[in-house]
């Protein structure tokens, strides 16, 4: 178990020194991720689990990521979609998600996000991102704002009013039962367009970039949720589950799934009443 987060800030040293090195990383490893989509071939693209795979490109940019990442932070663990975790327990975590939207990146389609977080006991404290196909950098710092390419990232008051024009990201577990897709029904019914772009970290940065009104999954694991979270939630967004309890600071870093509601906060008050009718998705452990 991670330690409690305490009333003590994060240390700006460590942050400070660390942003350029999140950039340059995420850059180069995105560059590499990107050229190599084209040389891609069938025989590199395994499964996982159902629905779930994995490339010979995830597994060299996580290692890549991780390589860089330790020698910045040795003290930091570091938790990873494509490698075993290590130190859990530290103070400073990194969790990386090396090519968010892997099921596109193979088949050739261009939404997928290279993503890397810094965790202070358990809470997102730094966060960079590479987008495709915009190919541009989403960076925020925790109590210092959201970015992209640069520039700041601020929702507007109104934003996320849900009205004829509202467009919601879902996600929903691999072979549904037809429970499992009542929330996506239920959005429906309220006049909401649905969205489903394969990426999870691409779908909340269009939460904080105001093209999607909210996301709302039943599905995620830390590594789809903590880079994204930060940006979103430093944008003016709130990062929760279905019941409206914070997803950070994470207590138990156990490799399992969570149901999470991103919107800006009318968006977020109005769809915690549609999702309070509905049974809570079911946790999953994973092996």
């Amino acid at each position: 178990m991670p330690r409690m987060a305490t009333s003590r800030p994060a240390s700006s040293s460590v942050l400070r020194r660390l942003r350029p090195v999140f950039r340059a990383l995420v850059q180069d490893v995105a560059r590499y991720v990107v050229r190599a989509q084209a040389r891609l071939a069938p025989t590199e693209v395994r499964d996982k689990g159902v629905g779930d795979y994995v490339t010979r490109i995830d597994l060299e940019a996580e290692r890549r990521l991780r390589i860089g990442l330790l020698r910045a932070l040795p003290e930091a663990g570091f938790l990873g979609e494509e490698s075993t975790p290590s130190g859990l327990e530290r103070e400073w975590v990194f969790v990386v998600d090396p090519v968010d939207g892997t099921s596109n990146y193979a088949r050739g389609h261009t939404c997928f996000c290279v993503a890397v977080a810094l965790l202070r006991h358990g809470q997102p404290v730094l966060a960079c991102i590479h987008r495709e196909p915009e190919g541009v950098l989403y960076e925020a710092v925790r109590g210092g704002g959201a970015f992209r390419s640069g520039r700041r990232l601020r929702l507007r008051a109104d934003a996320g009013a849900l009205d004829d024009r509202g467009i919601v990201g879902v996600q929903w577990f691999r072979r549904p039962r037809p429970a499992d897709l009542e929330f996506v029904l239920r959005l429906q019914e309220r006049g909401a367009r649905v969205r489903l772009l394969g990426s999870t970290v691409a779908q909340i940065l269009d939460v904080a970039a105001g093209r999607l009104d909210a996301n709302v999954q039943a599905p995620g694991r830390l590594w789809d949720l903590a880079a994204p979270c930060l940006v979103a939630s430093e944008a003016g967004a709130r990062c929760t589950d279905w019941r409206g309890r914070p997803l950070f600071p994470v207590r138990d870093f156990a490799v399992r799934h969570q149901p999470s509601l991103v919107a800006p906060p009318l968006a977020w008050r109005k769809l915690r009443r549609w999702l309070a009718e509905l049974p809570n998705p079911v946790v999953v452990p994973l092996a």
